[in-house]
């Protein structure tokens, strides 16, 4: 007869082989693909370009893994969610108030429901994690009355690169490349002259940025990319820590059973022996009865075999495998681990620490930055809202130590190097209109000529600027 199975659980439970085989999560033969593409009929007859990979399962890495999941948030938000503000063109002496005043308006409520900073930070996200973000500009007529973040895993491109389409459920929409000088009606996708669609029925603009890749002319690949095998071998580590089966059992004994089937009794008495005796006393003896089957004429010997499963999870081997998963994912992005809230083990930051901020800085965050700013400006603001005076700009990661900082600047400004506005505008700060503020000291003393009667207003002056350097440097150590 052949041997009957069951698990001892770590809390006592009994699972027979029996009812393993019923639940098993996986069936033989049964796919492990991901579901279909939604858009994959269109691909042949709609024009649509495929992917390179799945947008939907690329989203889902973001849930099933701590680090890829910080590095894409931290640096969306480093890119979009600093703030920004809009300073005159380069060049432009007297730039135009009225235009500044009206790029505020729209930008300060570009949604009824967002603000600018959140709409860019979601696309980002999808920039980050899929490879692709998109924006959607709305107008009424001529005029841009707004900006929307729509979901990357939602779009897909047209082979034309003219044109764009979303799916949600069954139901699909088209969109239009920002700028283009043609209309597409938004149900069917037909493209005309400008004016061959009645305006109900036009199509929304959209702005496509996408992290370039040599192997798509149409999508983005994400940096983390390179990493898939560490998010995904990560994903098993964890798995295989919590669970032993797909069930996240851990069974701590296999019973098997020679010369007869394991019946309920016996279930149960090897489950009261687990659950109860042997936590009462370290010697407890369990005695088993079981009854062959009546058709069983062999003389094999009924035999019980308690064989322990190692569950070891070589603890040391795991913690680094989880620590090389960890750095490529991180290095992938281009993210410090610090930055995304990991304290490394004998670092303790300093120099290194603000050394890898500034190459973060520099070689991650500015260039996204440049570039979300420059499509900003040229779609948005020149085309979208007429203003040509003013431009676009984000807050840039401070990676300063303040302290630091305001020392240099107070040994520079003893040195006549730098006026007092000099320095406020070195640290990201208003300058005051005094013209006193604009000169040069060297021991308390004006260099630019002034006199005696301007001391008392001089030394107020000073006083103000002293003030703002300690709030300053207070506010940077909150």
């Amino acid at each position: 007869m052949a041997n009957t199975k069951a698990y001892v659980l770590d809390d006592g439970e009994v699972i027979s082989q029996k009812y393993m085989d019923k639940y098993a999560t996986k069936t033989e033969g049964e796919s492990n693909q991901i579901p279909a593409d939604a858009f994959l009929n269109s691909y042949s007859t709609g024009g649509l370009i495929a992917p390179l990979y799945n947008p939907e399962a690329l989203a889902e890495l973001l849930e099933i893994n701590t680090f890829h999941y910080r590095a894409v948030k931290t640096k969306a938000r480093d890119t979009a969610g600093l703030g920004w503000f809009l300073e005159p063109k380069e060049g432009m002496e007297k730039p135009n108030e009225q235009q500044k005043d009206k790029a505020i308006e729209f930008l300060d409520k570009p949604h009824p429901d967002m603000i600018l900073s959140e709409i860019i930070e979601q696309a980002m996200v999808d920039f980050e994690a899929i490879g692709d973000g998109y924006f959607e500009v709305i107008r009424e007529g001529d005029e841009i009355v707004g900006i929307s973040h729509i979901p990357t895993h939602t779009m897909r491109a047209h082979a034309d690169m003219e044109r764009f389409q979303q799916q949600r459920g069954a139901q699909r929409v088209w969109f239009k490349k920002v700028g283009l000088e043609k209309d597409v009606h938004m149900d069917s996708g037909e493209v005309t002259e400008l004016g061959g669609v009645p305006e109900a029925k036009r199509a929304s603009e959209v702005i496509h940025i996408r992290n370039y890749t040599s192997r798509s002319d149409y999508y983005g690949m994400p940096d983390a990319m390179p990493a898939l095998g560490a998010i995904i071998g990560d994903r098993e580590r964890q798995e295989y820590n919590i669970s032993f089966f797909d069930n996240h059992a851990i069974p701590a004994y296999a019973v098997t059973v020679s010369g007869a089937e394991l019946d309920e009794e016996t279930e149960r008495q090897i489950q009261k022996f687990f659950q109860q005796d042997a936590k009462k006393s370290n010697h407890s003896t369990l005695v088993l009865t079981a009854k062959k089957d009546e058709n069983d004429y062999s003389e094999e010997p009924v035999e019980f075999k308690f064989e322990a499963l190692s569950t070891d999870t070589k603890d040391a081997s795991f913690q680094m495998f989880r620590k090389d998963n960890r750095d490529e994912i991180l290095s992938a992005h281009g993210v410090p681990p610090y930055r995304a809230g990991i304290t490394v083990e004998g670092q303790l930051g300093g120099s290194s620490a603000s050394e890898a901020t500034e190459i973060y800085k520099q070689s991650i965050v500015n260039p996204k930055q440049e570039m979300l700013e420059n499509l900003i400006n040229r779609h948005v603001l020149q085309e979208g809202l007429e203003v040509t005076d003013w431009v676009f700009k984000f807050k840039r990661l401070d990676t300063r130590d303040l302290d630091k900082e305001i020392d240099r600047m107070v040994k520079l400004f003893g040195l006549a190097v730098y006026s007092p506005n000099m320095i406020l505008e070195k640290l990201g700060e208003e300058t005051v209109d005094d013209p006193n503020m604009d000169k040069h000291f060297i021991g308390g003393q004006p260099i630019d000529g002034s006199n005696q009667g301007q001391q008392r207003v001089i030394e107020n002056s000073l006083k103000e600027l002293h003030e703002k350097l300690i709030s300053i440097a207070t506010k940077g150590n909150e």
